[in-house]
């Protein structure tokens, strides 16, 4: 065992990219790489619609050289990261960009990464991320405010069974952030609904972890205050550029929490529900938000207490009214039927508790489920 490596991780930390740029207008900053860089982007391949592609061009249009590869592949799998691998090897990139939500930002890791490592493969049982890079450095643009995986420690890897693998590492850290709330604003309304759940169940679930601490907590209770002060109104008013800014710096401080801590059941859940019935992540984050919160708060009537004060309101059961208020404002799913288009048998609910057991984000939920318990969040959905 390796003493060292184990007392690190025991460590209460926080990592953060080394440059962090934040405002409106502010992916101008792709104009500014180092003369002669050789730039590749792995882009969402919603830019060419939404006229994204077009204007990451023009801003690189001063690159020594550049290439723009759209994100087909849709999660990131061993195979899809693999079949770029001589595509980057051959143009030998200074800087790898992702732009994107977080799908498109975890496959630009694991390129990077494979870039890196000529010889590394990525598998189902691989999980060591090797570094530090210093082949070409990693830049981060989110164009959604939910998956945080631009402040991440996490990438997600999909098997080919559908199960997600998470690959943790302070190297899959980007040295760039760009957080631009312009390149929010087509983002259609649900997806903007889901993916804000999504951040605020990051520091929702991140602050009632055990690895939780006061620094944490702080950066937590800003995440979730500005999340239900901004997320019903971008919903809206999908240009109003404050609401889209709010939620972009609530998604990074959410994202960099849940790096730290991990999450709870409503992730676990999340995962087996994406892994079975292949539902959108964010949006399944947002049906079990909820349920999860009650469940735990009927187990310790305390566990939100501190949060709650943290965010003005008198005890975890306002708190959970918020929430829930926000969620019938946004239209986010609160039962099964919501989210699957059905109710679930008795079998296929103790099959989906039975993937969320497995599940290491349940490891730090903020009190002890079994299967049962999580069969009776199922069951109390119908």
């Amino acid at each position: 065992m390796d003493l060292r490596a184990l007392k690190l991780r025991m460590l209460k930390r926080m990592y953060f990219a080394p440059e962090v740029c934040c405002g409106p207008e502010l992916s101008e900053r792709l104009r500014y790489f180092e003369p002669g860089a050789r730039i590749l982007v792995l882009i969402t391949d919603s830019a060419g619609r939404t006229g994204l592609l077009d204007q990451v061009a023009a801003r690189l249009s001063d690159a020594s050289a550049y290439e723009l590869i759209q994100w087909t592949w849709g999660e990131p799998a061993a195979s899809s990261v693999a079949g770029l691998r001589q595509r980057v090897q051959e143009f030998k990139p200074d800087w790898i960009v992702g732009i994107g939500g977080g799908t498109v930002l975890d496959a630009a890791k694991f390129v990077s990464a494979e870039y890196e490592n000529p010889a590394l493969h990525w598998s189902e049982q691989t999980q060591a991320v090797p570094g530090p890079r210093t082949r070409a450095r990693l830049a981060l643009v989110p164009t959604t405010s939910g998956s945080g995986s631009e402040a991440s420690q996490a990438a997600i890897l999909t098997g080919s069974d559908g199960k997600k693998l998470a690959c943790v590492s302070p190297y899959w850290l980007p040295d760039l952030v760009i957080l631009d709330p312009v390149l929010t604003t087509t983002l259609p309304a649900a997806e903007t609904a889901s993916t804000g759940f999504d951040a605020l169940a990051h520091a929702v679930e991140s602050t009632a972890s055990n690895l939780a601490h006061d620094l944490l907590r702080e950066l937590c209770a800003t995440a979730i205050r500005a999340i239900l002060r901004h997320l019903a109104r971008a919903v809206d008013n999908p240009r109003e550029m404050e609401a889209r800014a709010g939620l972009q710096n609530a998604a990074f401080l959410a994202g960099s929490c849940q790096s730290g801590t991990s999450t709870g059941a409503a992730h676990a859940l999340a995962h087996a529900t994406s892994q079975h019935y292949h539902t959108p992540h964010a949006r399944a984050v947002s049906a079990y938000l909820l349920p999860t919160m009650r469940w735990n708060l009927a187990k310790n009537p305390r566990v939100y207490d501190a949060m709650a004060a943290a965010c003005g309101m008198s005890d975890g059961m306002a708190l959970i009214g918020a929430i829930e208020e926000l969620a019938r404002a946004v239209g986010s799913p609160l039962r099964l039927a919501d989210l699957l288009s059905r109710e679930l048998t008795a079998s296929e609910r103790r099959d989906l508790a039975g993937a969320a057991l497995k599940d290491g984000c349940l490891r730090t939920n903020a009190c002890r489920m079994r299967q049962d318990d999580l069969e009776a969040v199922l069951c109390g959905m119908e």
